[in-house]
């Protein structure tokens, strides 16, 4: 069913994260490794996740020159991730690079390829952000419509942008250009720091192919049911 849960284990360490993903169970697939969790138990809690055959995806954001990014992500794949993304800003060069390597090497070796997402603007960044960076948009839309259609030029699969972009997304792009989700709370949630924030049923809605969900699950007493209860908020 879509939008597909991707829970975002924004930990210090695996112990906490396997916590999560224990008490979850069957009702998520896909989890969000990002930088925090990366950085202190990275190799852990990815083979933690394989061994749970839980989907993965590897939220490190890579913005470098097209060399170290390709690099980065032909890295990434031996931990057979289902999901890698990289910033847009980093430019078409650096992500058709990068696309181009991986079609590549997944076609030449066998190993399952990644989906490759571009991150558009942040979901803590709005209008404020454009003016103070003088990017000359008017609106955070037409930013990250700018965004994501130089990612799909660039061949990615898809882009990370908030659900509010999302119809417009599918409508310039095509409906098989993957948006994932992040800044979804439901209904009775704060809204912490993002500022680009929907319910999950808005999400479903417009359109959405991921929500990316973190306090609301993770901070939950029953991640379980958490989980259950956003699922049945989208029905």
């Amino acid at each position: 069913m879509k939008p597909e849960i991707i829970v975002a284990l924004d930990f210090d360490n695996v112990d906490a994260a396997k916590k999560i993903v224990k008490s979850a169970g069957d009702a998520v697939t896909w989890y969000k490794v990002g930088l925090e969790l990366f950085v202190a138990d990275g190799q852990k809690v990815i083979e933690f996740l394989k061994n749970e055959n839980k989907k993965i995806f590897l939220d490190l954001k890579f913005h470098d020159i097209p060399n170290t990014v390709t690099k980065a992500v032909l890295t990434s794949l031996k931990y057979e991730t289902d999901m890698v993304n990289m910033h847009t800003q980093g430019g078409p060069e650096m992500m058709k690079t990068t696309v181009e390597k991986i079609d590549e090497y997944c076609d030449k070796t066998g190993v399952p390829r990644p989906l490759l997402i571009g991150v558009t603007l942040l979901t803590s960044l709005d209008e404020a952000y454009l003016n103070i960076m003088k990017l000359g948009f008017a609106t955070s839309r037409d930013y990250v419509l700018h965004l994501a259609g130089l990612a799909k030029a660039s061949g990615l699969d898809g882009v990370v942008s908030s659900a509010q972009e999302t119809p417009a997304i599918k409508s310039a792009l095509g409906y098989d250009f993957i948006t994932v989700t992040p800044g979804i709370r439901p209904a009775s949630a704060s809204v912490d720091d993002q500022k680009r924030v929907v319910t999950p049923k808005d999400a479903k809605d417009m359109g959405t192919d991921f929500i990316v969900v973190g306090r609301p699950i993770t901070k939950a007493p029953d991640p379980k049911k958490a989980a259950m209860e956003i699922q049945e908020e989208m029905c």
